[in-house]
């Protein structure tokens, strides 16, 4: 274009970086900046805007500032692309100060905070931010990145107030909304809330029966999530990997061996899918769970790609739990030569030689992670109670809501304590 003398216009550049920021072409980007000042173009709006999304998308958050900056004239594209561009790159205080001083607001631009504080873990942010823009009501994607976080938090309060709010706000959930609410419900254990959206969806997508499967098999439900499956399978809907993947996890769960085998043996011979390495993986935790480590080792020597760390700690953890010592020392050489650093197959070698009463092993294990320097991490749980929750570490001996909790843990004790003796009494009594 510059080539025939064709001056390029306002609608040029706009068109040309965004091309520049879909394809990732920096350089390309850069310097079309410097022709748009080069040519005049330096305080046109959409200009301005393309620019601040494409130093945003390349992470150029501090340059997209100063596009925002130079010029008087910015609109809620500007605000919002800015915004954006704080959030994706981690900065959300700043996306904050950016929000907060906005005179006019869009769906777009509260939508994008929200998600920013939910990405970052900052439910109680996101949750405030919601209940102050109700007028403006968010969209799928926010309210589909708020149960995400939900799922993946345990919260299910919050979880469930979102529901709420679909519901109160007349919100037609979709595939993917619906999916989302009976996801975070599964992984924070209200199976039968989980049930019941799944019910009422009209439709149903191969990752709606998916998480409906793996949610009964997390806790432990075998049966009910191979009884899914077959309803699956007569509706007609494909399974996929991933499917099996949730049904031999139920299989492990449960400890369900020969109902394992024999998916992982349907799902090679009628849906022809060939096994991964996730496929694997269930099936070594499978039958190391149940004792049979040799099997479970075969199985491993036959897996056609590299087994990682997992499988193979998945091994060993049988190995320990068995007291198969002979193996599990074999197994852990492997996990030492694959991650040097990582502690944990000195934990469960150090627990095996412990309940087999091997106390100088147990020593030698002790002085073997002194001298590399590893360090165990402390545990920790995450306990909401009512409006506020807290994170518990090992060895914390702090505070007052740690009483607290042991308060309570003694009045349940006590309570149970009191239910058994009852119920000790009345089957003497119906036994008299």
């Amino acid at each position: 274009m510059l080539a025939r003398s064709l001056p390029p216009n306002h609608y040029t550049f706009p068109l040309f970086i965004k091309l520049c920021t879909d394809f990732g072409a920096q350089p390309e980007g850069l310097k079309a900046h410097a022709r748009i000042v080069k040519f005049g173009f330096g305080s046109d709006l959409f200009a301005r805007n393309a620019l601040i999304r494409m130093y945003s998308v390349f992470g150029r958050v501090g340059h997209a500032r100063m596009v925002f900056d130079e010029g008087s004239d910015v609109d809620l594209v500007s605000y919002n692309s800015l915004i954006d561009g704080y959030v994706k790159n981690g900065e959300i205080g700043a996306a904050r100060q950016v929000f907060d001083g906005m005179s006019e607001r869009d769906v777009l631009s509260w939508n994008c905070m929200v998600a920013g504080y939910v990405g970052v873990g900052d439910l109680d942010a996101a949750n405030e931010l919601m209940m102050e823009g109700r007028e403006v009501m968010p969209n799928k994607a926010t309210l589909v990145s708020v149960l995400t976080a939900c799922a993946n938090l345990g919260m299910l309060g919050m979880g469930m107030w979102v529901h709420s709010f679909i519901r109160s706000n007349d919100i037609k959930p979709d595939v993917l909304l619906s999916t989302c609410l009976l996801t975070m419900y599964a992984k924070c254990g209200a199976m039968d809330l989980a049930r019941g959206v799944f019910d009422e969806m009209p439709v149903r997508s191969v990752v709606s029966w998916n998480s409906m499967i793996m949610g009964y098999g997390l806790h432990g439900n075998g049966d009910k999530a191979l009884e899914l499956f077959l309803d699956m399978e007569k509706t007609g809907v494909q399974p996929n990997d991933a499917t099996f993947i949730s049904v031999l996890s139920a299989c492990t769960h449960a400890g369900m061996v020969m109902e394992g085998l024999w998916y992982f043996d349907l799902m090679r011979r009628v849906y022809k899918i060939e096994p991964k390495v996730e496929h694997y993986g269930c099936m070594v935790d499978l039958l190391a769970r149940a004792g049979l480590v040799e099997i479970s080792e075969e199985l491993i020597r036959k897996v056609p790609v590299k087994a990682g760390s997992a499988i193979w700690g998945a091994l060993l953890s049988g190995c320990s739990t068995h007291l198969n010592s002979e193996l599990g020392e074999i197994v852990a050489k492997r996990l030492i030569e694959l991650d040097p650093q990582d502690i944990g197959p000195y934990i469960l070698l150090s627990n095996m030689y412990a309940a087999q009463g091997r106390w100088d092993d147990v020593e030698r294990v002790r002085l073997m992670i002194e001298e590399k320097g590893l360090q165990r991490e402390a545990a920790s749980s995450l306990v909401q109670l009512e409006d506020f929750e807290s994170k518990y570490f090992v060895k914390n001996n702090s505070g007052y809501r740690k009483r607290m909790m042991y308060s309570m843990l003694s009045e349940l004790r006590e309570q149970m304590k009191l239910s058994i003796e009852q119920s000790i009494k009345e089957d003497n009594f119906v036994s008299k």
